[in-house]
């Protein structure tokens, strides 16, 4: 019997669905009937994630009802889920570590690892982000166990974007010598869309790379025009065409990038109206700034904070999707979770062409357009042609979502991942 490990560090799978969706849903629908192939996940998640600032006792009993309820899920899957609480970091949602903050972090987690496997020994680990690859690259130079590297973003740009230090300081270098060791020891590094696997193959000539998207569930997200009238009607938006944003940023700029694209978007539908949905309250106070910032009225926009379970509902709201984002360094490789959950639910989708693993999709499929709202060359012919054709974009995107974003495709792309990295052991 084979037993693979599903490593995640740092990053809480109790908090937000991100884990379960991405990692946890995937890899139980690829290896839970596999013969011969057992799995189970390792979560080694920091002591003060499990609290929040503002309401400590709440938001810990929150996260153990979650931690239980992953269990039982994973359980009636033929997993299990183990998690481990970790010293470092101190800091709630320290995710951006410097060179020495990663120094820390593995000297204080290394250990929890290296006991799970002599507990339970793994014939391949597979390791979610760079934090979590860097503890299997440890683990592998201690035990033999193989990892595969789910890079999942590029963690050094990333750091970068959220201001934990800039590009080309010594914290920079640290992650990218890191992360060239990290892909050429691995068995196999998983990204998300094809200019990202084009990236790694650059960065590491002869790497083995596997592209497997981010999915998307659609017994879970659907298309509903009863839900979808009923929720604009109570939202006041009957009627309205609505540019729809989902989740956070790519940067703090990419908020005004948005509600300028409103302005360009009206001229070719007057009704036009920007709706933000974000998940932390925190932050919508600086969003609004930025739309008002950019010459919006408070009448042309939207912003929501939305409650558990609200999410059918906020997304029900929109017409179009939004991918918007300025090009930054890792731009071209992203492939964000809501463009499924986007297409999925009857929104076609409008991103920018610097966001290269959408923007390719949109294309071959032909269920949304790219734009760049910040180049005034734009024709605004892309805008009345995505409202000509928009009941057959709408449609396109649903094949997109079944044929290749669907959680059945990408659990056959993760399962062949896995098995190959299982067989060249």
């Amino acid at each position: 019997m084979k037993r693979v490990l599903a490593l995640t560090a740092i990053e809480p799978p109790f908090r937000g669905r991100l884990i379960e969706t991405q990692f946890l849903r995937p890899m139980a629908r690829a290896l839970g009937s596999v013969p011969g192939v057992e799995w189970e996940c390792l979560a080694l998640t920091p002591f003060l994630f499990r609290y929040s600032m503002r309401s400590p006792l709440s938001s810990f009993r929150r996260s153990g009802a979650e931690i239980r309820r992953i269990r039982c899920w994973l359980a009636s899957r033929g997993a299990a889920a183990v998690f481990r609480q970790t010293p470092y970091p101190w800091h709630p949602r320290r995710f951006n570590l410097g060179a020495g903050q990663a120094a820390a972090f593995a000297v204080s987690t290394y250990p929890i690892l290296i006991s799970h496997l002599l507990l339970r020994p793994a014939s391949l680990i597979v390791a979610r982000s760079y934090p979590a690859a860097l503890l299997a690259r440890l683990a592998r130079q201690a035990t033999g166990v193989p990892y595969v590297f789910d890079m999942r973003g590029m963690y050094p740009e990333e750091c970068v974007n959220a201001g934990a230090f800039e590009s080309g300081s010594a914290d920079f270098l640290f992650w990218k010598r890191r992360e060239l060791e990290l892909i050429s020891d691995a068995a196999g590094c998983l990204a998300v869309s094809g200019p990202f696997a084009e990236h790694v193959r650059r960065l590491a000539p002869g790497a083995r790379v596997s592209v497997i998207p981010c999915c998307v569930d659609a017994d879970e997200i659907r298309f509903d025009p009863g839900l979808r009238k009923e929720a604009k009607r109570r939202h006041g938006l009957a009627g309205r065409f609505v540019l729809l944003h989902l989740g956070s940023f790519g940067t703090k700029g990419d908020r005004g990038l948005i509600a300028r694209y409103l302005l360009r978007f009206r001229r070719a539908r007057p009704d036009a109206i920007l709706v933000a949905a974000t998940g932390t309250e925190a932050f919508v106070p600086e969003i609004r700034a930025a739309f008002l910032g950019e010459g919006l009225a408070p009448a042309d926009f939207m912003i929501i904070n939305p409650r558990p379970g609200q999410l059918p509902e906020v997304r029900a709201l929109g017409d179009a999707g939004l991918i918007l984002e300025r090009r930054v360094a890792n731009t071209h490789a992203c492939l964000s979770v809501k463009l499924g959950e986007y297409l999925a639910s009857g929104l076609p989708v409008i991103c920018t062409p610097f966001v290269e693993g959408a923007a390719r999709l949109l294309d071959r499929y032909r269920c949304g357009m790219a734009v760049d709202p910040d180049d005034p060359s734009e024709p605004l012919e892309k805008e009345k042609e995505f409202l000509r054709n928009y009941e057959t974009l709408r449609d396109n995107g649903f094949k997109l979502a079944r044929e290749y974003l669907s959680l059945e495709a990408c659990a056959g792309l993760w399962r062949q991942a896995v098995n190959q990295a299982l067989r060249s052991r």
